[in-house]
């Protein structure tokens, strides 16, 4: 399944945050594969994309980094799948 993980990069814990991701860049955990990781161009906010069976394997993820980051988890479809179950639905 997949799922779209958007993040708020505020002022606060700014150092701690950017010096654990350019120590360990924040790879997911086994059992979840990161199709892309975004920046909007201001530094406030970041995008990735997500795939589990395993939503558990996502809370594990949100709480490495809990201390430092707000997270948002959304399940989300494909265009390919979204139009299967549209054309299913005629």
């Amino acid at each position: 399944m997949l799922f779209m993980v958007t993040f708020a990069l505020t002022h606060r814990d700014y150092d701690a945050r950017v010096d654990r991701f350019l120590t360990n860049g924040a790879p997911p955990p086994s059992g979840v594969t990161m199709h892309g990781r975004w920046f909007n161009a201001v530094h406030s906010k970041g995008y990735m994309l997500l795939e589990t069976s395993d939503p558990k394997n996502l809370y594990r993820y949100a709480s490495e980094w809990a201390s430092l980051i707000d997270f948002e988890v959304d399940p989300v479809v494909t265009d390919q799948d979204a139009a299967e179950v549209l054309k299913g639905m005629q």
